[in-house]
């Protein structure tokens, strides 16, 4: 790299000015590097300046991003409305890097047009050192041709706080708000490059941290989270630094749940108007003239847009992190906080280092890897023909950056490790599937409910599970119902229920379309009955993947085909509390009240966007059908409460890694080329080494599955040694509609099962829930479930085409009265 790009890749400077500003952002690395080590703040030695240091071929970029609003701003405000009116009051109070301006009609009083900027004042002032008329012909584009350079400079000397640059109403160029600059961005993320200790125990919760290091404000959105993601790839013994153009970027717009009055796509009237490469630093929301409305005539949950704060509630900001030399660090941890005595010593033993290396990959390719080519006109088309929401979804994993962790409206409060200690379970343990019997079960210990049913779930589009929860509340059963509103449909279901008494709630997630969102998705399969049963899955309650076979793995009547899903209903009440108070909790969170509090009943809006679709139903019936079984343990067992974000990637990570005999993964995808994913892959390849009788063979579906994430996929295959037919095939769609589980079974003694995706959201950052058991007869079911559905999956030398126009059968709802086509759930397939 020769050199540090403006922000946004600007081109406001000539050479010699650019130059100028990459000697300036170098010398700020530098300089952040040193850090305080008067105060045990340095030297901070993990970060480093890519234009003296330049980075490895390993070199990864991580995209760190959070949401816009204020969140100090929302935790000291009583309503949405006075939080919004608070922070359109000032820009002394917009401090998550992201700062606005909104423009009204001056009789009606309705917004017109909204400008949002994330751009540091230092660039600004930069600028107006190297060329003042510059500024003045950027102000007059971006705020009023009326600016004169007598209106921007005072005694020659910049001043950023202008009269077109100080309010939230009479334009905006760049940031003010004093802890929005670009220097404490760099500043921040070295210091989090520190690794602490204390009483010899590694610090890792994101508010510990920053408390301890001091690198920003706790209850902002952006400063914990960002240290957070900093410091975990420092504890991968990484080389870190900022990744060019150092600056902070507009990530995401997503008017989730906003209604114009034409119809029209709210997004369409988003635009970037500064900045360029997916690195913008400004953003405008306007109508366009002629279409007879303004902004403030949008809905939003009803309610017409009045504040610019509204929108800011629907927009993320990022920044971008680089690590190098993944593992091979040997920079100790701090022992202590900022301020405390305590220089760390100057190297770690290097067999740390060897641990927590990546893998090596191996100079060679694959015949299958290399095989793979662009897409085919024939895959187009089935893709386009896939509904709007699902082919967004898709596209979007496929050209998305590795990032850390979805963007997170507010920093979650994770549970202690206290509570993911093994129960021990003397009760009894029934192990289902589906499409075989998960009906069949879950309507049986939903009709024994007598007292209560407490339910969070990701995807609720089965009409006739409604049916069964309403006649279980007839019969005097409470009902607690938390569910990922994505959909006008799963609105429908919370408000039906809700009118009846259920206390219903949106989960708090993006997804959701909440404001009020800890995960990018809640994307769990909880049911709990009576305080006595966990029921733990990894199916939706989606036609597919709970379908309508009354039989518990026999034929009655007709078979109805559906996803591959799996899930166990665990006879606990100690398990049971523990998942009823989970899902309470994050009802709880979803209404924006502490943890603790008194759980609302407050039912929140959903996405108009429509979740169903047609496909071409199997044309076979599995050759075996499976029966649920139930065990009654003879001493008891042991069982643990898995759990995204808190505890599944460490688990599942020594799960894999004591592997002796096999190893079973039964998965909707794995995601090559994401770290979090490839660390999972790496367990098993050192278990491979120990063992190298080790038996590993994974099963994936192979269903619009778009050409960047396939080759990530089978290279990753490739990278680790997984040879198709032999360690991996693709579930048949002859016998199934798609691979929806995610099932992994070690040494036919312990299985792990939920609802985690192979994904970096759905290992770390997703609300996702799983159980461990640990028992060889319900592992052993599970293995012959999966051994079956290994010897119908597809063998042959090389890996087949993923999908094809006549096996995908994308049909239209005039064709479903035909006959074979089954209803699809479009959150079945959705990346997460």
């Amino acid at each position: 790299m020769p050199r540090f790009d403006p922000p946004g890749f600007l081109d406001d400077l000539d050479a010699a000015g650019k130059q100028a500003w990459s000697q300036q952002v170098s010398a700020w690395l530098d300089n952040a590097r040193e850090g305080d080590p008067a105060r045990n703040d340095g030297p901070r030695d993990q970060f480093f300046n890519p234009l003296t240091n330049p980075p490895a071929a390993d070199a990864q970029v991580a995209v760190i991003s959070w949401n816009a609003f204020p969140r100090q701003v929302r935790l000291n405000s009583l309503s949405n409305m006075q939080r919004w009116r608070r922070a359109d009051a000032a820009r002394s109070v917009q401090d998550e890097y992201c700062e606005w301006s909104a423009a009204r009609d001056p009789a009606s009083g309705k917004i017109m047009r909204v400008d949002f900027t994330c751009e540091g004042p230092e660039y600004w002032q930069f600028l107006a050192g190297q060329d003042p008329e510059k500024v003045v012909s950027l102000y007059r584009e971006l705020v009023s041709p009326s600016v004169q350079r007598e209106d921007l400079f005072v005694g020659g000397v910049y001043e950023p706080r202008n009269r077109f640059n100080n309010s939230t109403s009479n334009g905006i160029v760049h940031l003010i708000q004093d802890s929005n600059t670009l220097r404490a961005e760099i500043w921040l993320g070295a210091a989090a490059t520190i690794r602490r200790r204390r009483a010899g125990q590694d610090i890792t919760d994101a508010q510990a941290l920053i408390q301890c290091s001091r690198y920003g404000e706790p209850n902002r959105n952006s400063d914990p989270f960002i240290g957070d993601q900093v410091n975990a790839l420092a504890r991968r013994l990484a080389d870190i630094t900022l990744n060019n153009p150092v600056g902070l970027y507009l990530h995401q717009f997503n008017p989730v749940g906003w209604v114009t009055p034409d119809g029209e796509n709210a997004m369409n009237f988003w635009r970037f108007t500064r900045g360029s490469n997916d690195h913008f630093v400004r953003a405008t929301y306007e109508v366009p003239p002629g279409r007879g409305y303004v902004v403030g005539d949008i809905k939003i949950d009803g309610r017409p847009i009045q504040f610019g704060a509204q929108i800011a509630d629907f927009i993320t900001i990022k920044l971008e992190g680089m690590a190098t030399r993944i593992g091979q660090s040997t920079v100790a941890a701090f022992e202590g906080c900022w301020g405390e005595a305590g220089a760390p010593p100057a190297v770690v033993a290097s067999e740390a280092a060897d641990a927590l290396a990546l893998p090596t990959r191996r100079p060679g390719r694959s015949a299958a890897y290399e095989a793979l080519s662009d897409q085919t006109v024939a895959e187009r088309t089935v893709f386009e023909a896939l509904p709007q929401v699902l082919r967004q979804s898709l596209d979007q994993a496929d050209a998305a950056d590795d990032a850390a962790s979805p963007p997170a409206l507010l920093p979650y409060p994770r549970l202690p490790d206290s509570n993911f200690v093994p129960r021990s379970v003397a009760g009894r343990i029934m192990a289902y599937a589906s499409p075989d019997s998960t009906y069949a079960v879950t309507k049986k210990l939903i009709d024994s409910s007598t007292r209560s049913l407490v339910i969070g779930i990701y995807d609720f589009s089965a009409e006739y599970m409604k049916e069964h929860l309403k006649r279980a509340m007839r019969r005097g059963v409470s009902l607690s119902l938390m569910l990922d509103t994505n959909s006008i449909e799963e609105r429908n279901v919370l408000d039906e229920l809700a009118a009846l008494g259920a206390n219903c709630v949106k989960a708090p997630s993006s997804s959701a379309g909440n404001p009020v969102a800890y995960f990018g998705n809640a994307h769990e399969k909880i049911i709990v009955v009576d305080g006595e049963i966990a029921m733990i899955q990894s199916g939706n309650w989606s036609e597919n993947s709970i379908p309508f076979n009354e039989g518990d793995g026999v034929v009655v009547g007709s078979f109805e085909p559906g996803n591959r899903d799996m899930g166990m209903a665990v006879e606990s009440r100690e398990l049971a509390a523990f998942f009823s108070d989970l899902v309470a909790r994050d009802m709880r969170l979803s209404q924006g009240q502490p943890p603790d509090a008194v759980p609302p009943g407050v039912l929140a809006a959903a996405s108009p966007a429509s979740d169903i679709f047609f496909e071409a139903a199997p044309p076979a019936i599995p050759t075996r059908l499976f029966s649920s079984i139930t065990v009654t343990p003879e001493s008891p067992i042991s069982v643990t409460p898995v759990i995204t974000p808190e505890n599944f990637h460490p688990t599942l990570s020594l799960l894999l890694r004591s592997a002796r005999r096999s190893v079973r993964i039964e998965q909707q995808y794995l995601r090559g080329g994401q770290p979090a994913v490839e660390a999972l892959l790496q367990e098993i390849a050192d278990a491979r080494a120990d063992h190298p009788d080790l038996d590993v063979r994974i099963i994936v579906s192979k269903k619009y599955l778009n050409t960047g994430q396939k080759q990530k996929f089978v290279k990753a295959m490739d990278d680790f040694d997984l040879a198709f037919d032999t360690n991996y095939r693709y579930l048949s769609t002859r016998h199934f509609v798609h691979c929806h589980n995610k099932l992994i079974v070690v040494d036919d003694e312990k299985v792990l099962l939920g609802s985690q995706n192979w994904s970096t959201t759905g290992l770390l950052s997703n609300r996702e829930a799983s159980l461990l058991v640990e028992h060889s007869g319900i592992a052993s079911y599970f293995a012959k479930l999966f051994d079956a559905d290994w010897e119908l999956s597809e063998p042959g030398a090389a890996p087949p085409d993923f999908i094809d126009p006549a096996e995908a059968g994308i049909r239209s709802a005039s064709d479903f009265a035909q006959g074979g086509v089954v209803i699809s759930s479009v959150a079945d397939y959705r990346d997460i």
